[in-house]
């Protein structure tokens, strides 16, 4: 076998080959390991003197759940609450919450109850941040929508500044569709990308300004995490107008990447990772003053799964050891705890609905004892990270910051990888195409990054509980019959041509096939090269898939994901002439497809590889009566 591409360093190649090696074994075995997910061995816990502890925020507690429970929760080292159940969303009145909409100030229940939950919180040294979430979509072009927006928020900021919080916190998650630009609601009619930046910053930064002009004094806390979406113009322009008035209580980023991703390493990379998209986009007077009064504030989940009633631990003990030990390391200020449906169980009550094989109260333990790394290497490192000192971290954390786009929608997100599997002139190209995004610049990621979106697909076929599709044995797998007609979903199924010709890196699943959840499909394409070679299989599923390379399984992700470009590499040894690839995507709910590509060890496109959707030689596919392909 020779090697595809011109640009391989042998050392390198080998280190980075064998690692891949180790990472296919994984990713064909039962359980992929997630890196992230790996805790870091040998590391020592305790106290560090001079390392300052942040507080720990609660997510979340109404005024009575505080009134109630405020001082256990300090003896269990949590300081802090988000206010809920005041003002679920931004279209809220928050004076209408007590159904006494005419009451207002002092004569309202729901203030009198949130002054009260203050001034205990006030007494024992926690503090209160009145949250809001953004649980309906904006008319950005709207200007009546927007000055009943605008007033909203300034009767927040009233009632969090007189009933005694101490800031407000803005959770912006639950719209994230429409910061996407492909977002259905987006017309283009009047407007295009760059006017809708543009609208989406003059409307946050207005919010910002009533926010601050009634509560000058207050602490701002946002999340989650936007990649280089809309969602992270809403952030920069809340912290250019901080900035603008140098706003005494800073600005608090809240990062949910780090819920169920303790190992330290990724941890740091990514607060690491936060900090240089911050400086990469404000100006210079928001550098500085992000550098002074901003912070990272790691969050963490420790039971639960995907919303629902269970409590059984989302972590083993060690894993969130680690975990919360890393995010009390790299927030300076604040900290925070996601307790869905295990409030009870975290203050310690009704402990028999606990379902974990550990001890339940060993994982309080690590909360109230409020250990960390005692390692040198990474106090020192916090110590720089919580400055938001910019610099390159990969040689300590052995790990790159690079753009990943996610499928379906191609919005670009922070990315973790490890460092030198990527060459520098893809991972600059990959942060230009990223900012390109951000700014609304339409930018053709299929040809940038040379995915393949051009396959025959066929489904839907079934995937029950459990991802059960993803286990059974349909009949594509035995044999690839591009003629051939299958028992699926809602009767018989046949191969189609999927061929979008547009921008997209992502093969979207939803657009060719009904119903679209709980349901599993396959997809074939053919690679030629001329030469027997070796090279990668960079793909990204969703949610769960496999993979044969001619006629051999070399990928098993059994379980939810999301399709981000190069989420998963695989090594491949291609032969010289023609090889079916075939996948098997397995969806749960909503989004449903993959990104696949196939590159040299640095990521670069391999351009002597020719894709078809059928066997050179076996005919017209479309009339598909040569189309076998025996796996």
């Amino acid at each position: 076998m020779t090697h595809c591409g011109t640009r391989f360093r042998c050392l390198i190649c080998a280190l980075t080959f064998a690692f891949f090696l180790a990472v296919a074994a994984t990713a064909a075995s039962a359980e992929p390991a997630t890196p992230s997910k790996v805790i870091e061995p040998g590391l020592t816990y305790g106290a560090v003197n001079d390392l300052p502890l942040p507080k720990t925020i609660l997510f979340s507690a109404g005024p009575d759940a505080i009134i109630a429970d405020a001082e256990e929760w300090a003896r269990r080292g949590v300081g802090a609450f988000f206010l809920d159940s005041v003002a679920r969303d931004w279209s809220s009145d928050i004076w209408a919450r007590d159904e006494k909409p005419w009451t207002i100030g002092e004569s309202d229940e729901t203030f009198q109850k949130a002054k009260q939950a203050n001034a205990i919180c006030r007494r024992i040294g926690s503090e209160t941040f009145l949250k809001i979430a953004f649980d309906h979509p904006f008319e950005w072009f709207n200007d009546t929508a927007w000055r009943r927006i605008n007033e909203n928020f300034r009767q927040f900021a009233v009632f969090a500044r007189e009933s005694g919080c101490n800031g407000i916190a803005l959770d912006i998650e639950y719209v994230g569709e429409q910061y996407a630009f492909a977002w259905p609601g987006y017309t283009y009619g009047d407007y295009d990308r760059k006017d809708l930046v543009k609208k989406v910053g003059e409307r946050m930064t207005g919010v910002m300004r009533v926010l601050y002009d009634s509560f000058p004094e207050m602490v701002f806390l946002t999340f989650p995490e936007e990649g280089f979406s809309l969602g992270t113009a809403i952030h920069v322009a809340w912290l250019e107008e901080a900035a603008r008035r140098n706003a005494p209580g800073g600005f608090h980023y809240c990062t949910e990447y780090t819920y169920r991703n303790p190992n330290i390493r990724y941890m740091f990379a990514h607060a690491w990772a936060c900090n240089e998209l911050f400086q990469t986009l404000l100006s210079q007077r928001a550098r500085d003053y992000w550098k002074t009064h901003g912070s990272i504030s790691a969050g963490i989940w420790p039971f639960g799964f995907d919303y629902q009633n269970v409590h059984d631990p989302g972590m083993s003990w060690d894993e969130f050891r680690q975990g919360y030990a890393a995010s009390l390391m790299v927030s300076s200020r604040y900290n925070w705890i996601y307790s869905h449906n295990s409030y009870d169980q975290l203050v310690g009550r009704n402990l028999d609905a606990y379902k974990g094989d550990a001890d339940i109260k060993e994982y309080l333990k690590i909360i109230a004892d409020r250990g960390i790394m005692t390692t040198e290497k990474y106090v020192s490192l916090a110590r720089q990270i919580r400055s938001l000192e910019l610099r390159d971290y990969a040689p300590e954390l052995g790990l790159a910051i690079v753009p990943q786009l996610a499928g379906p929608g191609d919005v670009p997100s922070l990315g973790l990888i490890a460092a030198n599997i990527m060459n520098p002139d893809l991972a600059r190209k990959s942060w230009e195409v990223a900012l390109d995004y951000h700014r609304g610049t339409p930018v053709d990621v299929h040809e940038v990054f040379g995915t393949q979106t051009h396959w025959m697909l066929v489904g839907p076929f079934e995937n029950g509980e459990g991802f059960s599709g993803h286990t059974a044995v349909y009949p594509p797998e035995k044999e690839i019959d591009l003629s051939a007609e299958y028992d699926g979903v809602g009767g018989k199924v046949r191969w189609v041509e999927y061929d979008p010709k547009d921008q997209h890196a992502s093969v979207d699943l939803t657009k060719v096939f009904s119903p679209t959840e709980h349901v599993t499909a396959y997809a074939v394409c053919y690679v030629t090269s001329e030469v027997g070679c070796n090279a990668q299989i960079r793909i990204g599923t969703n949610d769960a898939g496999k993979m044969w390379v001619g006629g051999r399984l070399v990928y098993d992700y059994p379980e939810e994901g999301a399709a981000f470009l190069d989420r998963d590499i695989v090594p491949v040894a291609l032969p010289k002439g023609t090889t079916p690839i075939l996948l098997k995507i397995s969806n749960g709910l909503k989004n449903w497809g993959f990104v696949f590509r196939i590159s040299d060890a640095e990521g670069s496109v391999v351009p002597s590889f020719r894709f078809s959707v059928a066997r050179p030689g076996a005919g017209d596919v479309q009339g598909k009566t040569d189309a076998k392909t025996a796996l």
